[in-house]
């Protein structure tokens, strides 16, 4: 099961450099539950790659987004 959740973590830095991710000249903000994956797992620039391991992070920022969209009138029918 280690090797699998390695060679995934080793997947998803593969796809990411697919997308134009430069290890060299940006840093990578990670947030959910991907994250401790990448964390326990990845092989990474630790100074290059922020990862906040909140599984909720996701639904919160939407949370938040909803909030701002309905205090603006966005959710008036």
């Amino acid at each position: 099961m280690r090797e699998e959740a390695k060679e995934y973590t080793k997947e998803i830095f593969e796809r990411l450099k697919v997308h134009e991710y430069d290890t060299e000249t940006m840093k990578l903000h990670i947030v959910g539950g991907v994250g401790c994956l990448i964390k326990n797992f990845g092989e990474y620039d630790k100074s290059r790659v922020n990862i906040c391991d909140d599984i909720n992070a996701t639904a919160k920022g939407y949370e938040y987004l909803a909030e701002l969209n309905m205090r603006k009138g966005g959710g008036k029918n």
